[in-house]
């Protein structure tokens, strides 16, 4: 006969092997998150990334510039709160990490909120963006136009992100002749500013390609931190070759923004720029001719009409009063012709 711990040995092990539902399993890390007393009460300190809201709850995002913590603050809380919160600001959060079920996500919500002040990662960028900005790294002097019939296009992103298909997908939509090379890059983390940074380079220097688009996927603010870097910045500010940013954000604009000769919102965009940008060639080749040829025809239009008028200026000059040219010419005919006749007669009567 099995004792008793074979028993829950044997329970223990068809509970840990049962298939569960979605549903089943996040309620069970529900369970445990509750169960946990070292995740109540929690203090954490960070700064204040993609803060949005509507008319139920504030959602923000929490960062120390290497990982990330959502947070939700209900509406009537965050109303009763002495906070005001933005993009930037560094702060204290006290709350419960909770997880939702239908969803599958944690976070921090906060009853708690003190504000510190200003984050660092958002002092450092504008600090950096100032100290550019002097050095004149954005003025539209130092911009370079892509050409508009590229024959060959370098991408700096993720091989395994979405951005090089659209990038592909937007430019052969519209020439497949175009080659395009990929370098690969890490875009996101402590590595990201280094790995875009000499991608840019290695095309730059290194392959015959007439345009860079460097770029990701949308992310969140923290996400996009390598696109606010020196590193990146200086990159694209010394290539020769014209660069194109493709961050896929619709916010204030990143520094590699800034510095690039041509900003884009989304990889597609950037795409489309780079074909498109024949068309606006063709344009604005064409239309000054257009306009110059609308302009000569005007001027032979009117020259034809000036002659026309005139020639019946003096077809009229020389018309009796009162009858018109053609009456003129009728008339002058027929006296000729009774001219003759007279004469005629005359002649034979002598």
């Amino acid at each position: 006969m099995a004792d008793s711990s074979d028993t829950e040995r044997r329970a223990a092990d068809q509970h840990a092997t049962s298939v569960l539902s979605v549903t089943e399993l996040n309620e069970r890390i529900t369970s445990v998150v509750k169960d946990t007393p070292a995740l109540h009460g929690v203090r954490c300190i960070g700064e204040v990334t993609d803060l949005h809201q509507n008319s139920t709850a504030l959602y923000f995002t929490l960062t120390d510039g290497d990982a990330e913590l959502p947070c939700m603050i209900w509406a009537n809380r965050y109303r009763e709160m002495d906070a005001d919160l933005e993009d930037g600001t560094e702060v204290i959060l006290e709350g419960d990490i909770d997880y939702w079920v239908e969803g599958g996500k944690i976070d921090l919500k906060p009853w708690e909120v003190i504000v510190v002040g200003d984050g660092d990662q958002a002092a450092a960028v504008e600090r950096l963006r100032s100290e550019l900005e002097e050095r004149g790294w954005f003025d539209d002097e130092q911009k370079q136009r892509p050409p508009a019939f590229p024959e060959r296009v370098g991408v700096v992103t993720s091989l395994r992100g979405d951005a090089r298909y659209d990038i592909q997908n937007a430019i052969h939509g519209q020439d497949p002749t175009v080659d395009i090379l990929v370098k690969d890059a890490t875009v996101q983390g402590s590595e990201a500013p280094t790995s875009i940074a000499n991608g840019i380079h290695h095309l730059d220097r290194s392959e015959d390609v007439d345009a860079i688009i460097v770029g990701r996927g949308g992310g969140s603010d923290s996400n996009l931190q390598a696109f606010n870097t020196e590193r990146v910045a200086e990159a694209i500010f010394t290539a020769n070759t014209p660069v194109v940013t493709a961050i896929g954000h619709t916010d204030d604009r990143l520094i590699a923004d800034q510095v690039a000769d041509v900003a884009t919102i989304t990889p597609t965009a950037a795409g489309e720029y780079i074909v498109n940008s024949r068309q606006e060639f063709l344009a604005s080749e064409i239309e000054p001719l257009e306009q110059q040829l609308d302009a000569a025809y005007e001027t032979f239009q009117q020259d034809h009409e000036h002659e026309q008028e005139l020639a019946e200026a003096v077809d009229e000059a020389t018309a009796p009063e009162g009858l018109p040219p053609i009456y003129y010419k009728v008339a002058i005919v027929v006296l000729l012709l009774l001219l003759l006749v007279i004469t005629g007669l005359w002649l034979g009567v002598i």
